[in-house]
């Protein structure tokens, strides 16, 4: 997964990709370097848009729930996105990753139906759900 890498003065930009002219840099988030809350967020986004795009458009809604399965690869590689990359902390400090991956479970069970995810909302619901739990 890549991240792109904001520099400070540019994190309220909310241009859109195509009318951005500054050099953007990426960051990679894999095994060695996690990032389990964007790992997780980006699962949560790709649920939900796959669900918006379900009746009209089922090809790509099914490609969009295809990647939102890298929550297994959010849940696999535990690891603060903010610990793991310093230079966000100044605006994204994170508390804790076991928000998102409950968020991201509850999406999947929501859009699949996998007993799987909710299975893993009930298992970890209340060790996740506390403010700064892992």
């Amino acid at each position: 997964m890549w991240r792109w890498k904001i520099q400070r003065r540019i994190i309220n930009c909310w241009d859109r990709p195509e009318t951005i002219s500054r050099k953007r840099t990426l960051t990679k988030i894999d095994k060695e370097i996690t990032g389990t809350e964007l790992a997780a967020q980006t699962s949560t986004s790709m649920v939900a848009a796959s669900l918006a795009f379900k009746e009209s458009d089922s090809t790509y809604s099914s490609t969009l729930l295809k990647h939102a399965k890298q929550f297994d690869f959010a849940d696999k590689n535990r690891g603060s996105y903010s610990v793991n990359i310093p230079e966000v902390q100044s605006y994204y400090n994170s508390t804790g990753y076991g928000n998102e991956l409950l968020w991201a479970a509850s999406w999947l069970y929501q859009a699949t139906e996998d007993k799987t995810y909710l299975d893993f909302v009930s298992k970890n619901g209340r060790k996740f759900g506390n403010f700064g739990s892992p």
